[in-house]
Protein backbone atom coordinates (compact mmCIF):
# COMPACT_ATOMS: atom_id res chain seq x y z
CA UNK A 1 0.00 0.00 0.00
CA UNK A 2 2.96 2.32 0.46
CA UNK A 3 3.69 2.11 -3.15
CA UNK A 4 0.16 2.94 -4.08
CA UNK A 5 0.25 5.72 -1.63
CA UNK A 6 3.73 7.24 -2.92
CA UNK A 7 2.10 6.97 -6.67
CA UNK A 8 -0.83 8.48 -5.43
CA UNK A 9 1.17 11.77 -3.86
CA UNK A 10 3.48 11.90 -7.58
CA UNK A 11 0.51 12.05 -9.14
CA UNK A 12 2.09 8.75 -11.01
CA UNK A 13 -0.99 6.72 -10.90
CA UNK A 14 -3.57 6.24 -13.70
CA UNK A 15 -6.93 8.34 -13.17
CA UNK A 16 -8.70 4.99 -12.12
CA UNK A 17 -6.10 4.23 -9.12
CA UNK A 18 -6.04 7.73 -8.27
CA UNK A 19 -9.65 7.91 -7.27
CA UNK A 20 -9.35 4.03 -6.01
CA UNK A 21 -7.09 5.35 -3.64
CA UNK A 22 -9.12 8.61 -3.10
CA UNK A 23 -12.06 6.89 -2.03
CA UNK A 24 -9.80 4.53 0.33
CA UNK A 25 -8.63 7.42 1.78
CA UNK A 26 -11.64 8.65 2.59
CA UNK A 27 -12.67 5.33 4.45
CA UNK A 28 -9.64 5.37 6.50
CA UNK A 29 -8.13 7.13 9.25
CA UNK A 30 -5.16 5.31 9.24
CA UNK A 31 -4.50 5.41 5.55
CA UNK A 32 -4.61 9.37 5.65
CA UNK A 33 -2.18 9.31 8.45
CA UNK A 34 0.65 7.25 6.40
CA UNK A 35 0.00 9.35 3.50
CA UNK A 36 0.59 12.61 5.55
CA UNK A 37 3.70 11.04 7.20
CA UNK A 38 4.91 10.12 4.11
CA UNK A 39 4.39 13.43 2.72
CA UNK A 40 6.28 14.89 5.34
CA UNK A 41 9.14 12.79 4.67
CA UNK A 42 8.56 13.27 0.68
CA UNK A 43 8.60 17.23 1.62
CA UNK A 44 11.67 16.86 3.65
CA UNK A 45 13.37 15.15 1.11
CA UNK A 46 12.65 17.50 -1.22
CA UNK A 47 13.27 20.76 0.46
CA UNK A 48 16.88 19.59 1.14
CA UNK A 49 17.13 18.79 -2.62
CA UNK A 50 19.13 21.48 -4.82
CA UNK A 51 18.93 20.98 -8.52
CA UNK A 52 22.06 19.57 -9.83
CA UNK A 53 23.74 19.23 -13.59
CA UNK A 54 23.96 16.17 -14.69
CA UNK A 55 26.15 13.70 -15.00
CA UNK A 56 28.83 13.59 -17.71
CA UNK A 57 28.08 11.40 -20.81
CA UNK A 58 31.46 9.53 -20.17
CA UNK A 59 30.87 9.06 -16.35
CA UNK A 60 30.69 5.68 -16.22
CA UNK A 61 34.10 5.52 -18.47
CA UNK A 62 35.95 8.10 -16.43
CA UNK A 63 35.06 5.84 -13.24
CA UNK A 64 36.30 2.24 -14.47
CA UNK A 65 39.62 4.57 -15.90
CA UNK A 66 40.06 5.54 -12.26
CA UNK A 67 39.38 2.20 -10.38
CA UNK A 68 41.59 0.99 -12.69
CA UNK A 69 44.12 3.30 -11.80
CA UNK A 70 44.17 2.58 -8.14
CA UNK A 71 44.01 -1.10 -7.93
CA UNK A 72 46.10 -2.38 -5.42
CA UNK A 73 49.71 -3.60 -7.39
CA UNK A 74 49.13 -6.98 -6.41
CA UNK A 75 46.32 -7.11 -8.71
CA UNK A 76 47.66 -5.67 -11.25
CA UNK A 77 50.75 -8.06 -11.62
CA UNK A 78 50.50 -11.31 -13.31
CA UNK A 79 50.35 -14.52 -11.87
CA UNK A 80 54.27 -15.40 -10.95
CA UNK A 81 55.41 -18.93 -11.78
CA UNK A 82 58.95 -19.92 -10.74
CA UNK A 83 60.29 -23.55 -12.63
CA UNK A 84 63.36 -26.01 -11.21
CA UNK A 85 64.84 -28.59 -11.81
CA UNK A 86 67.11 -31.12 -9.48
CA UNK A 87 68.49 -28.33 -7.82
CA UNK A 88 66.92 -27.21 -4.65
CA UNK A 89 64.12 -24.81 -4.83
CA UNK A 90 64.11 -22.43 -1.81
CA UNK A 91 61.27 -20.19 -1.85
CA UNK A 92 60.41 -18.08 1.52
CA UNK A 93 56.69 -17.38 2.18
CA UNK A 94 54.80 -15.45 5.28
CA UNK A 95 58.36 -15.53 6.76
CA UNK A 96 58.50 -19.26 6.75
CA UNK A 97 61.31 -21.52 4.67
CA UNK A 98 60.53 -23.98 2.31
CA UNK A 99 62.82 -26.08 1.35
CA UNK A 100 62.57 -28.93 -0.97
CA UNK A 101 64.17 -31.10 -4.05
CA UNK A 102 62.25 -31.51 -7.31
CA UNK A 103 62.18 -32.95 -10.74
CA UNK A 104 58.89 -31.56 -11.85
CA UNK A 105 57.86 -27.72 -12.78
CA UNK A 106 56.83 -25.95 -9.44
CA UNK A 107 54.37 -22.57 -10.24
CA UNK A 108 53.09 -20.58 -7.49
CA UNK A 109 49.83 -18.27 -7.97
CA UNK A 110 47.96 -15.95 -6.33
CA UNK A 111 44.20 -15.28 -6.53
CA UNK A 112 42.85 -11.70 -5.79
CA UNK A 113 40.57 -13.60 -3.39
CA UNK A 114 43.26 -15.49 -1.65
CA UNK A 115 43.87 -14.47 1.82
CA UNK A 116 47.20 -12.03 0.62
CA UNK A 117 44.92 -10.74 -2.38
CA UNK A 118 41.68 -10.42 0.16
CA UNK A 119 42.04 -6.63 1.07
CA UNK A 120 42.86 -5.83 -2.47
CA UNK A 121 39.77 -7.77 -3.49
CA UNK A 122 37.39 -6.50 -1.19
CA UNK A 123 38.32 -2.75 -1.26
CA UNK A 124 38.20 -2.88 -5.45
CA UNK A 125 34.81 -4.43 -4.95
CA UNK A 126 33.53 -2.12 -2.56
CA UNK A 127 34.82 1.21 -4.71
CA UNK A 128 32.62 -0.68 -7.63
CA UNK A 129 29.70 -0.93 -5.81
CA UNK A 130 29.84 2.40 -4.22
CA UNK A 131 30.81 3.64 -7.77
CA UNK A 132 27.51 2.31 -9.63
CA UNK A 133 25.72 3.88 -6.36
CA UNK A 134 26.72 6.82 -6.89
CA UNK A 135 26.19 6.96 -10.89
CA UNK A 136 22.81 5.48 -10.17
CA UNK A 137 21.73 8.14 -7.67
CA UNK A 138 23.39 10.98 -9.94
CA UNK A 139 20.97 9.61 -12.70
CA UNK A 140 17.85 8.68 -10.25
CA UNK A 141 17.48 11.51 -7.92
CA UNK A 142 17.29 14.49 -10.46
CA UNK A 143 14.96 12.60 -12.33
CA UNK A 144 12.66 12.15 -9.36
CA UNK A 145 12.70 15.24 -8.04
CA UNK A 146 11.73 17.00 -11.62
CA UNK A 147 8.78 14.50 -11.78
CA UNK A 148 7.63 15.15 -8.26
CA UNK A 149 7.94 19.13 -9.57
CA UNK A 150 6.28 18.41 -13.35
CA UNK A 151 3.17 16.64 -11.19
CA UNK A 152 2.95 19.26 -8.87
CA UNK A 153 2.81 22.56 -11.37
CA UNK A 154 0.53 20.08 -13.71
CA UNK A 155 -1.59 19.46 -10.80
CA UNK A 156 -2.26 23.51 -10.02
CA UNK A 157 -2.59 24.16 -13.49
CA UNK A 158 -5.46 21.75 -13.44
CA UNK A 159 -6.80 24.07 -10.53
CA UNK A 160 -6.77 27.12 -12.15
CA UNK A 161 -8.12 25.72 -15.33
CA UNK A 162 -11.08 25.29 -12.96
CA UNK A 163 -11.25 28.90 -11.50
CA UNK A 164 -10.99 29.85 -15.25
CA UNK A 165 -14.14 27.82 -15.91
CA UNK A 166 -15.90 28.84 -12.72
CA UNK A 167 -15.00 32.51 -13.98
CA UNK A 168 -16.34 32.64 -17.32
CA UNK A 169 -19.58 31.21 -15.61
CA UNK A 170 -19.78 34.04 -13.58
CA UNK A 171 -18.55 36.76 -16.39
CA UNK A 172 -21.84 35.21 -18.40
CA UNK A 173 -24.29 35.55 -15.56
CA UNK A 174 -23.56 39.58 -15.09
CA UNK A 175 -24.82 41.98 -17.32
CA UNK A 176 -21.85 43.91 -18.15
CA UNK A 177 -19.77 40.99 -18.16
CA UNK A 178 -17.24 42.22 -15.91
CA UNK A 179 -14.69 39.95 -13.63
CA UNK A 180 -15.20 39.69 -9.88
CA UNK A 181 -15.32 42.34 -8.22
CA UNK A 182 -12.79 44.12 -5.45
CA UNK A 183 -14.62 46.82 -3.77
CA UNK A 184 -12.47 49.96 -3.36
CA UNK A 185 -12.47 50.22 0.09
CA UNK A 186 -14.34 48.17 3.05
CA UNK A 187 -14.32 45.15 3.83
CA UNK A 188 -14.67 43.23 0.17
CA UNK A 189 -11.56 45.18 -0.22
CA UNK A 190 -9.52 42.25 -0.57
CA UNK A 191 -8.12 40.18 -3.94
CA UNK A 192 -9.23 36.65 -2.42
CA UNK A 193 -13.09 38.12 -2.68
CA UNK A 194 -12.91 36.27 -6.07
CA UNK A 195 -13.30 33.20 -3.96
CA UNK A 196 -15.84 34.21 -2.20
CA UNK A 197 -18.15 35.57 -4.90
CA UNK A 198 -17.38 32.81 -6.84
CA UNK A 199 -18.54 29.59 -4.20
CA UNK A 200 -21.67 32.31 -3.17
CA UNK A 201 -22.30 32.11 -6.94
CA UNK A 202 -22.15 27.80 -6.47
CA UNK A 203 -19.43 27.80 -8.82
CA UNK A 204 -16.51 26.62 -7.11
CA UNK A 205 -16.12 22.65 -6.85
CA UNK A 206 -17.10 20.87 -3.87
CA UNK A 207 -13.07 20.08 -3.05
CA UNK A 208 -11.01 22.83 -2.13
CA UNK A 209 -8.90 24.25 -5.15
CA UNK A 210 -7.76 27.06 -3.04
CA UNK A 211 -4.28 25.30 -1.78
CA UNK A 212 -1.55 24.92 -4.97
CA UNK A 213 -0.53 21.67 -4.20
CA UNK A 214 3.57 22.54 -3.95
CA UNK A 215 2.89 24.41 -1.22
CA UNK A 216 1.55 23.32 2.39
CA UNK A 217 -1.59 23.87 3.87
CA UNK A 218 -1.28 26.49 6.50
CA UNK A 219 -1.84 25.86 10.16
CA UNK A 220 -5.05 27.60 10.72
CA UNK A 221 -5.68 26.51 14.50
CA UNK A 222 -9.34 26.50 15.97
CA UNK A 223 -10.39 29.03 12.84
CA UNK A 224 -13.60 27.57 10.76
CA UNK A 225 -13.41 31.16 9.03
CA UNK A 226 -10.74 30.41 6.72
CA UNK A 227 -12.98 27.13 5.22
CA UNK A 228 -15.36 28.74 2.49
CA UNK A 229 -18.22 26.33 3.51
CA UNK A 230 -18.76 28.89 6.61
CA UNK A 231 -18.63 32.17 4.45
CA UNK A 232 -22.42 32.00 3.78
CA UNK A 233 -22.17 34.94 1.56
CA UNK A 234 -20.57 38.50 1.15
CA UNK A 235 -22.71 40.26 4.30
CA UNK A 236 -20.44 37.58 6.22
CA UNK A 237 -17.82 39.98 5.86
CA UNK A 238 -19.64 43.06 6.97
CA UNK A 239 -21.12 41.26 10.20
CA UNK A 240 -17.75 39.28 11.09
CA UNK A 241 -15.61 41.05 14.15
CA UNK A 242 -12.15 42.61 12.97
CA UNK A 243 -9.86 39.85 13.91
CA UNK A 244 -11.86 37.23 11.96
CA UNK A 245 -12.33 39.83 9.11
CA UNK A 246 -8.70 40.17 8.88
CA UNK A 247 -8.71 36.31 9.44
CA UNK A 248 -10.73 35.55 6.55
CA UNK A 249 -9.14 38.46 4.31
CA UNK A 250 -5.58 36.19 4.51
CA UNK A 251 -6.97 33.38 3.64
CA UNK A 252 -9.67 32.76 1.82
CA UNK A 253 -8.04 33.35 -1.59
CA UNK A 254 -5.44 30.50 -0.77
CA UNK A 255 -2.42 30.24 -2.38
CA UNK A 256 -3.53 31.97 -5.48
CA UNK A 257 -2.97 35.63 -6.54
CA UNK A 258 -6.16 37.42 -7.99
CA UNK A 259 -6.68 40.48 -10.31
CA UNK A 260 -7.35 43.74 -8.39
CA UNK A 261 -8.92 45.73 -10.62
CA UNK A 262 -8.41 48.53 -13.78
CA UNK A 263 -8.82 52.27 -13.79
CA UNK A 264 -11.68 52.80 -16.08
CA UNK A 265 -11.95 56.30 -17.28
CA UNK A 266 -10.68 57.94 -14.19
CA UNK A 267 -12.62 55.76 -11.99
CA UNK A 268 -12.10 52.06 -10.27
CA UNK A 269 -13.83 49.37 -11.97
CA UNK A 270 -13.68 45.38 -12.09
CA UNK A 271 -12.05 44.55 -15.61
CA UNK A 272 -14.49 43.65 -18.39
CA UNK A 273 -14.60 40.16 -19.77
CA UNK A 274 -12.59 40.28 -23.10
CA UNK A 275 -10.77 37.24 -23.65
CA UNK A 276 -7.75 39.01 -24.06
CA UNK A 277 -4.51 36.01 -24.53
CA UNK A 278 -2.30 38.78 -22.40
CA UNK A 279 -4.60 40.10 -19.75
CA UNK A 280 -3.32 38.08 -16.36
CA UNK A 281 -6.54 37.19 -14.16
CA UNK A 282 -5.11 34.69 -11.53
CA UNK A 283 -1.83 32.92 -10.79
CA UNK A 284 0.33 31.22 -7.75
CA UNK A 285 0.67 34.02 -5.25
CA UNK A 286 4.03 35.02 -3.86
CA UNK A 287 4.78 32.83 -0.69
CA UNK A 288 5.36 36.17 1.25
CA UNK A 289 2.74 38.61 1.79
CA UNK A 290 5.09 41.39 2.45
CA UNK A 291 7.10 41.00 -1.03
CA UNK A 292 9.00 44.21 -1.89
CA UNK A 293 8.07 46.10 -4.84
CA UNK A 294 11.74 46.51 -5.62
CA UNK A 295 12.53 42.94 -5.49
CA UNK A 296 9.83 42.33 -8.23
CA UNK A 297 11.47 44.80 -10.03
CA UNK A 298 15.08 43.49 -9.45
CA UNK A 299 14.15 39.85 -9.93
CA UNK A 300 17.14 38.92 -7.45
CA UNK A 301 15.28 37.36 -4.91
CA UNK A 302 11.74 36.63 -6.13
CA UNK A 303 12.61 32.79 -6.26
CA UNK A 304 12.62 33.09 -2.78
CA UNK A 305 9.15 33.99 -1.88
CA UNK A 306 7.78 32.29 -5.03
CA UNK A 307 6.06 28.51 -5.30
CA UNK A 308 7.24 25.57 -7.34
CA UNK A 309 10.60 26.00 -6.04
CA UNK A 310 11.10 28.97 -6.38
CA UNK A 311 11.36 28.20 -10.45
CA UNK A 312 8.12 30.26 -11.60
CA UNK A 313 4.37 30.81 -11.24
CA UNK A 314 1.47 29.63 -13.39
CA UNK A 315 -0.52 32.11 -14.97
CA UNK A 316 -4.16 31.80 -16.12
CA UNK A 317 -5.10 34.27 -18.60
CA UNK A 318 -8.75 35.77 -19.63
CA UNK A 319 -8.88 33.45 -22.72
CA UNK A 320 -8.83 30.56 -20.27
CA UNK A 321 -5.13 29.44 -21.09
CA UNK A 322 -2.69 28.55 -18.33
CA UNK A 323 0.97 29.27 -18.51
CA UNK A 324 4.34 28.07 -16.69
CA UNK A 325 6.33 31.39 -16.69
CA UNK A 326 10.06 30.79 -15.34
CA UNK A 327 11.26 33.94 -12.92
CA UNK A 328 13.40 34.74 -15.71
CA UNK A 329 10.63 35.47 -17.98
CA UNK A 330 8.59 37.25 -15.97
CA UNK A 331 10.33 40.45 -16.06
CA UNK A 332 10.45 39.92 -19.86
CA UNK A 333 6.50 40.06 -20.20
CA UNK A 334 4.89 43.15 -21.95
CA UNK A 335 2.35 43.22 -18.75
CA UNK A 336 4.26 42.31 -15.43
CA UNK A 337 1.44 39.80 -13.88
CA UNK A 338 2.28 41.29 -10.17
CA UNK A 339 3.42 45.30 -10.69
CA UNK A 340 0.79 47.62 -13.13
CA UNK A 341 2.81 50.04 -15.96
CA UNK A 342 4.29 51.87 -12.59
CA UNK A 343 5.59 49.21 -10.95
CA UNK A 344 3.12 48.94 -8.16
CA UNK A 345 1.46 46.31 -6.30
CA UNK A 346 -1.75 48.19 -6.56
CA UNK A 347 -4.98 48.17 -9.49
CA UNK A 348 -4.01 48.62 -13.23
CA UNK A 349 -3.77 51.77 -14.42
CA UNK A 350 -5.83 51.15 -17.35
CA UNK A 351 -7.81 48.70 -18.39
CA UNK A 352 -5.17 46.27 -20.10
CA UNK A 353 -3.21 46.65 -17.85
CA UNK A 354 -3.30 43.64 -15.54
CA UNK A 355 -2.36 43.35 -11.45
CA UNK A 356 -2.30 40.05 -9.66
CA UNK A 357 -1.67 39.98 -5.70
CA UNK A 358 -2.31 37.34 -2.76
CA UNK A 359 -6.01 37.67 -1.07
CA UNK A 360 -5.31 39.90 1.78
CA UNK A 361 -3.88 42.73 -0.80
CA UNK A 362 -6.15 46.05 -1.62
CA UNK A 363 -6.78 47.49 -4.85
CA UNK A 364 -4.92 50.34 -3.47
CA UNK A 365 -2.06 50.78 -0.89
CA UNK A 366 -3.80 53.53 1.25
CA UNK A 367 -7.78 52.41 1.67
CA UNK A 368 -9.62 50.49 4.89
CA UNK A 369 -10.85 47.12 4.79
CA UNK A 370 -12.92 47.23 7.23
Amino acid sequence: MQEDLLGYLLGALSEKEMHRISALLDQSPELRADLEVLKKTIDAMEGSYAPVDPPASDLVAKTLDWIDEHKPEDEMLPSASISGSEEDITSETNGRILEGSHRSHVKLSESPLEPSGALGGRWFDWVAAASVAMIILCVILPALANGRFEARKVACQDQLRLFGVAITQFVTRTPEQRLPAVAESGPEAFAGVYAIRLNESGLLPEDDVRWCPSLPVPDFGDSSLVNLGEIESIDTLHQASINDLKEIQRFAGGHYAYNLGVVEEDHYASPRFESRASFAIMSDTPLVGNLAVNDLERGDRLSEKIGHSGRGINVLFEDGRVKFIPVESIQAMPDHPLLNHLGEVEAGVNIDDATLAPSWRAPFRDVSQR
